[in-house]
């Protein structure tokens, strides 16, 4: 059977190579995925579960804005 942090280091490895791969579309499935997560874990009561999803969203989503062109250049 499959368990929580197996999930999150599996979430965590594929942003890492999704950023490395520069691919910004998989970076923000990946970030609305741990968004879902998140949404579970909370709704189930899990705080220190959902703030765990939570940071994984925001990793997702910070490593997308690093890879889109500069808007001033």
């Amino acid at each position: 059977m499959l368990t929580i942090e197996q999930v999150l280091e599996y979430l965590e490895r594929r942003i890492a190579e999704h950023h490395l791969a520069g691919d910004r579309l998989a970076l923000k499935r990946d970030q609305d995925v741990a968004g879902f997560l998140m949404a579970a874990a909370r709704d189930s009561g899990d705080k220190h579960l959902a703030l765990r999803f939570q940071v994984l969203a925001a990793r997702a989503a910070d490593l997308r804005e690093q890879l889109e062109p500069d808007a001033t250049s």
